[in-house]
């Protein structure tokens, strides 16, 4: 059977790829990126969004086109104002950055001690800042703060009443300034107040009852405000007085904020996101496009007829007619997916997922086409050996073949009825279907396929399979095999550990139990296991013996991926402070002896979401964020990692401080020392603090035995992150291991 099923095309890039926070990962799906905008705000032709895992973005373009800066932060960011074309404001949580060179560069704006946590009241509510240096913070518990130098040093001011500050319960949501003196403060409980001495007092000067979310001034005169069950208010004399009224629509919405780009031009974003709200005429009259099927909570004039709005998954859209009419910006594919894969051929790579669903590049990840497989069930694997020839297997076992890069599919018979666990092609003419048991192999392109004979294959259950350089390996839970001649002979890879002689059936023979999660040769004597309790293994003689790399410093690793004997990627799910499942990679360019972890994804990455492949390496973050890497997903000048004990052979048992050093370093910064026990698989770690000196302090147990430390940073958007070598502290004589 074929079937022809025409590819959706991702619209082209919106820009040179965005990068991932302080990663040296891109974005490839979708475009311009993927993370959720919150705010966003023009000076011109020139503008700026912020939103979740510390996302900032520019563009020069009036939105046609975005680029990513250095935030320095993963903070989700709410917050934005833009004051001329260079300077911009930014914050969101505990955090709050400034920039006078255009995103170039970003200054700390200090309103909280520590950025990685602060108690809620202190958390940021709004920011008001009048040029580069002069402005004011508002803390959610209804503080406010004074700074004449862009946030290095603050003069407490009086809170704003009935916040928790001022002894009741409101929280701040939003303020503006018209002078330096002057200006206005929302608050959640429906009233808004004003100051005309520069905080130092505050008087009501409206009520509704219903909460105000935004507030924005257009000149020193007119201003706007905006908030629940669509309360839209206009001021004509500075903020003196406020006409409130409704904006009409469908049903009422709750507002929250506005931005606009003469008196009369403004645009209003909503709590649901389903729908924007224009005015052209100051508030007389309301439309209400709904201009993407994701959500939108950024929306923002670039002049009086360019319109952009922004929000879930980083989907942007923009009008050159004030509204009436909108062109989607990038865009993202259609589906999920589950896994990737890099093709045989530089630059190509394939993301399979449910109902027949896959993805495709072939200019290394900056763009990404949708095809279908030929099939209804999920797709669980495929193999192209070229760009355009390929083949696919689904989760009933169906397997399919392709000869035009995915566009149309023929069905293959494998002469069997057991569903196959993995699909590997070595050339377009030769196909192997792995599993359960055994593997069945075809060498006229799938035309017909027999089972591989042989004590090492025929009767061994197995899971997956991957390329070895010229050889091919595959595994199971409990077996490892080698092929070196295309899969037509496979010889048994002896695992890590001890075997034992048992008696099975009355046949004796050698057992290892040590489990296996995944397997990655780099040819057919350089390889990595990592084990059922989460430990890393290297070879170097095809298997004959390994060496475990306990640099990784976790026993939590799922995933493995190299591209050569010394560059490679486990996939982890929680990193030091961060103990919610996240997308984070642990890497290696030392063949495993060192690892430092990457914070790349706010989605868990899956078990075979990262592919290491010739030159490019590939990476799936949840189920939709499809990125790439040419760095090795590194970015930044490197940082070096040490750590040290007193003493590293202790008589007996005691209580032991490693002590380390990390460079260069501002304070602050936050490293995981982590420990094992002699002849345990599990870490522990402890998370520290480090000094302004680089230096940093652990203290720990120690028993008989040989003890093992490692310490790992993730880096920061200065530095990137680096994993010292393995500390043992031994106790007493020690067991061998």
């Amino acid at each position: 059977m074929a079937a022809g099923l025409a590819a959706v095309a991702l619209p082209a890039a919106a820009s040179a790829n965005v990068q991932v926070g302080s990663s040296g990962w891109s974005w490839g799906n979708p475009l311009p990126q993927g993370n959720t905008l919150r705010a966003m705000a023009f000076s011109g032709a020139t503008g700026y969004a912020v939103g979740d895992f510390g996302t900032l973005l520019e563009t020069t373009d009036a939105g046609a086109t975005w680029t990513g800066l250095p935030a320095g932060t993963f903070s989700n960011l709410t917050e934005l104002q833009v004051l001329d074309a260079s300077t911009l404001f930014a914050g969101g949580g505990c955090v709050a950055r400034r920039s006078i060179d255009g995103g170039r560069t970003f200054s700390r704006i200090a309103f909280t001690n520590v950025e990685s946590a602060c108690p809620q009241d202190s958390t940021l509510a709004a920011l008001a800042f009048l040029d580069q240096n002069f402005g004011y913070v508002f803390e959610s518990g209804g503080q406010v703060f004074q700074t004449p130098d862009g946030g290095t040093r603050f003069a407490a001011k009086i809170a704003v009443p009935g916040t928790r500050a001022a002894g009741g319960g409101a929280v701040p949501t939003d303020a503006a300034f018209t002078s330096t003196t002057t200006g206005f403060v929302a608050t959640d409980d429906g009233k808004m107040y004003e100051t005309t001495d520069g905080a130092n007092s505050w008087k009501p000067v409206s009520e509704t009852g219903r909460a105000v979310r935004g507030i924005a001034f257009v000149s020193a005169q007119v201003g706007y405000a905006v908030g629940d069950q669509s309360l839209f208010m206009k001021t004509a004399d500075g903020g003196a007085t406020w006409t409130p009224q409704g904006v009409g629509g469908p049903a009422p919405q709750d507002l929250t904020g506005i931005h606009c780009a003469t008196e009369d031009a403004c645009v209003m974003t909503t709590r649901a996101g389903t729908q924007i709200i224009v005015t052209t005429d100051g508030g007389k009259t309301f439309t209400f496009p709904a201009p993407s099927t994701d959500p939108l909570f950024a929306a923002a004039f670039a002049s009086a007829t360019r319109l952009v709005a922004a929000g879930r998954q980083g989907s942007t859209t923009a009008s050159d007619d004030a509204g009436a009419n909108f062109t989607p910006i990038g865009g993202r594919l259609i589906g999920r997916f589950s896994r990737v894969r890099a093709g045989r051929v530089a630059g190509t790579a394939f993301a399979p997922g449910p109902d027949g669903v896959l993805g495709r590049t072939v200019d290394g990840g900056q763009t990404w086409t949708r095809g279908n497989v030929a099939t209804s069930q999920d797709v669980l694997d495929v193999s192209f050996p070229t760009a355009d020839d390929g083949y696919a297997l689904d989760v009933a076992g169906g397997v399919f073949t392709t000869d035009d890069g995915g566009q149309s599919w023929k069905t293959l018979d494998t002469g069997s009825t057991a569903r196959p666990n993995a699909v590997y092609a070595p050339s377009k003419s030769v196909v192997l279907v792995i599993g359960p048991t055994g593997v069945r192999r075809s060498v006229d392109g799938g035309g017909s396929f027999d089972a591989v004979r042989g004590d090492a294959v025929a009767r061994t259950p197995l899971s997956d399979v991957d390329r070895a350089g010229d050889a091919i390996v595959a595994w199971g839970p409990q077996d490892v095999i080698l092929s070196s001649d295309g899969g037509k002979t496979w010889r048994t890879v002896l695992k890590p550990g001890r075997y034992k002689t048992v008696t099975v059936k009355g046949k004796r023979r050698k057992v290892n139990r040590i489990g296996v999660r995944k397997v990655d040769f780099v040819n057919a004597r350089t390889g990595f296991l990592l084990d059922g309790s989460g430990r890393v293994w290297r070879t170097t003689d095809g298997g004959r013996a390994w060496t475990e790399r306990p640099g990784v410093g976790t026993d939590g690793a799922r995933g493995m991926s190299f591209s050569n004997a010394r560059d490679g990627y486990l996939v982890i799910s929680r990193f030091g402070d961060v103990t919610t499942p996240t997308g984070f990679l642990l890497r290696t360019d030392d063949g495993g002896a060192t690892w430092h972890p990457q914070f790349v994804e706010s989605e868990v990455i899956p078990d075979g979401g990262v592919a290491a492949g010739a030159g490019t390496d590939y990476l799936l973050g949840g189920q939709q964020a499809l990125l790439a890497s040419t760095t090795g997903g590194d970015a930044g000048p490197a940082s070096e990692l040490t750590i040290r004990a007193a003493r590293t052979k202790l008589p007996k048992p005691a209580h032991i401080v490693v002590t380390g050093k990390l460079a260069p370093a501002s304070g602050n910064e936050r490293v995981t020392v982590g420990y094992r026990r002699p002849g345990a698989t599990r870490w522990s770690s402890q998370t520290v603090t480090v000094s302004a000196n680089g230096s940093f302090t652990s203290s720990w147990n120690v028993v008989r035995g040989a003890n093992q430390f490692v310490a790992q940073w993730q880096g920061n958007f200065r530095s990137r992150g680096d994993g010292s070598a393995v500390l043992t502290v031994t106790v007493g004589k020690g067991k061998r291991k």
